[in-house]
C-alpha cells in the first residue's frame, strides 16, 4: 500500500474518485429529480430530446473526466492538457451553476452542484501543481 500512494497521485486520484461518485449521483440522484420531470411534463418533445441529450453529456463528461484525472495519477506520462481541459470544463460548469443560481434563485444553494464541480478542479489543480514539484 505504501508503494501505491508513493507512485500515485493522490489528489489526481481524490480529484478521479469525486468525478466518479458525482457520476453515481448524476445518475441515480438526479435522473428522478430532473429528467422524469422533463419528461412527464407537456414539453415539445424535442425539448425533451434535447435535454436527454445534455443530460447524457454531463454523465458522460464526468465518466471521461474521471478517467482522464484517474490516468494522470497513476501514469507520470499521462498528458496534463488533457487534464487541464477537463479542469478547464469543471470550472465553467461551476461558473454557470453559480451564475444561474444567483441570477434565478439570488442563492447559490438552490443548486449546490458547483461544490463538487469546483472540489473537482480544485483536487486536480493541486495534483497537477504537485506533479510539476515532484518531477
Amino acid at each position: 500500500m505504501n508503494s501505491f500512494l508513493k507512485q500515485n497521485n493522490m489528489w489526481l486520484m481524490a480529484a478521479a474518485l469525486l468525478s466518479f461518485a458525482t457520476t453515481a449521483l448524476h445518475v441515480v440522484g438526479g435522473t428522478p429529480e430532473i429528467m422524469s420531470p422533463i419528461n412527464a411534463s407537456n414539453a415539445p418533445m424535442l425539448s425533451k430530446g434535447i435535454a436527454e441529450v445534455m443530460w447524457n453529456q454531463i454523465t458522460l463528461l464526468l465518466i471521461v473526466g474521471g478517467w482522464v484525472f484517474w490516468r494522470a495519477a497513476t501514469r507520470s506520462k499521462a498528458p496534463t492538457e488533457l487534464s487541464f481541459a477537463i479542469i478547464a470544463l469543471y470550472l465553467g460548469i461551476t461558473i454557470l451553476f453559480i451564475a444561474s443560481g444567483i441570477g434565478l434563485f439570488s442563492s447559490l444553494w438552490v443548486m449546490p452542484q458547483w461544490t463538487l464541480f469546483l472540489a473537482m478542479a480544485v483536487l486536480a489543480i493541486v495534483g497537477l501543481y504537485r506533479n510539476r514539484i515532484i518531477a
